[in-house]
């Protein structure tokens, strides 16, 4: 099965072109069988998951957020829908501590996009995986990506990181199989083979 963890809606996005339902379409048009919601400071609401999956079945679509930290790195969330999330203000170790300990899992999103080191403390808190590639993550520092993976044995993600319809699904990740919510969502996540 194949899906997309990193994906962006205008509805929520103010940098995202097309909307979700455009998103959702141009996500089955590439032939993936989920996308996750990962808007900056903005969930999705349960219900409105709801709805989108019922319109949508058998494809999945889930719920997640981008959030950009005090420190300017850029995090995805998953498995968590606390209202909390959607502050612009989170320091990241403090952000690691909220979503860990509800359940969640952090990645780092498009490492290396806006600087040419990571500015967080992955020593004191290592996420749970890290983008190797993305439409926003630099090709020439995969080598760099791996590496940081492997150190800390963080999950490798290759995501779209999409803001319109002709990147969906330009990078995504394969999974045995899809889960029926956010939770099982993380458990597939944790057990993601590193490429």
């Amino acid at each position: 099965m194949k899906v997309d963890f990193h994906v962006h809606a205008s509805e929520r996005s103010g940098c995202a072109v097309s909307g979700e339902e455009e998103m959702i379409r141009a996500a089955r048009a590439a032939g993936l069988d989920a996308i996750v919601f990962t808007d900056h400071h903005r969930l999705v609401s349960p219900m409105r998951l709801s709805e989108l999956n019922e319109r949508y079945a058998p494809f999945r679509i889930y719920g997640g957020v981008e959030i950009t930290t005090r420190e300017g790195e850029d995090c995805l969330v998953f498995g968590v829908q606390d209202p909390l999330l959607e502050s612009t203000e989170w320091p990241y170790c403090e952000l690691m501590t909220f979503v860990r300990e509800r359940g969640g899992f952090v990645a780092l999103a498009h490492p290396f996009r806006y600087a040419p080191e990571i500015r967080v403390d992955l020593e004191a808190c290592p996420p749970d995986g890290i983008e190797v590639r993305s439409r926003n993550t630099p090709p020439a520092r995969e080598a760099d990506i791996r590496e940081i993976a492997r150190r800390y044995g963080l999950v490798m993600l290759c995501n779209s990181d999409a803001h319109n319809v002709q990147s969906v699904g330009e990078y995504f990740n394969e999974v045995s199989e899809l889960s029926d919510g956010d939770r099982q969502l993380v458990e597939r996540l944790r057990t993601l083979k590193n490429g």
